[in-house]
């Protein structure tokens, strides 16, 4: 199993599973229960439809992890509004009451790792490159994904940090802007 290194402020911690690479197809199988916003699990499936972010957050009872909740839904929504957002995270659903409680107008769905089933876990943890060794906690991360391809990956070296989300956005606009240079032009012909 793949695994890097990482900081946690001044602690090193390894990550499991290799990063997925931009081009890649998502070729997983996992269920992970809904917590916030979602009536069914998030599958690999959902992932494989449309420009959908998926966000991944150890804690979102912290700081950081609400702050890229926040950040990520107003940033997006203004740069890339035909996508959807869904977040993971390694917390109970009753974490999720926080987002609520401070945050009622974020339309993100939200998941809860910690009660997926120990192979879906493993899968989505693989999937993605975001296992913490030795912890139920996962890495903070950021995957855009249209029909299930990869476009952008970011997961921050100081897993103190949220990812550089407007960087990211830039990245995936970037992406999106190459995808529809390569299309065909309407009329047949292409430049």
């Amino acid at each position: 199993m793949a695994r890097r290194q990482v900081k946690l402020g001044a602690e090193t911690i390894w990550l499991s599973g290799g990063l997925p690479q931009t081009g890649e197809i998502l070729n997983a199988s996992f269920s992970i229960p809904a917590a916030r916003l979602a009536q069914a699990p998030l599958t690999a499936s959902d992932l494989r439809t449309g420009l959908v972010i998926l966000s991944t957050l150890p804690n979102i009872q912290k700081h950081a992890c609400m702050a890229q909740i926040v950040h990520l839904e107003e940033r997006s929504r203004e740069q890339l509004p035909d996508l959807r957002i869904v977040h993971v995270s390694a917390d109970h659903e009753e974490h999720w009451r926080e987002v609520d409680r401070f945050h009622p107008d974020i339309q993100a769905a939200g998941y809860s790792l910690c009660c997926a089933n120990p192979i879906s876990r493993a899968a989505f943890v693989q999937a993605f490159g975001v296992g913490v060794e030795g912890h139920h906690r996962i890495a903070h991360g950021l995957f855009a994904l249209k029909e299930g391809r990869f476009l952008a990956i970011e997961v921050p070296d100081d897993q103190m940090r949220t990812p550089d989300i407007d960087r990211f956005l830039a990245q995936v606009s970037g992406q999106l802007g190459r995808t529809l240079d390569r299309s065909p032009r309407v009329g047949g012909s292409e430049k």
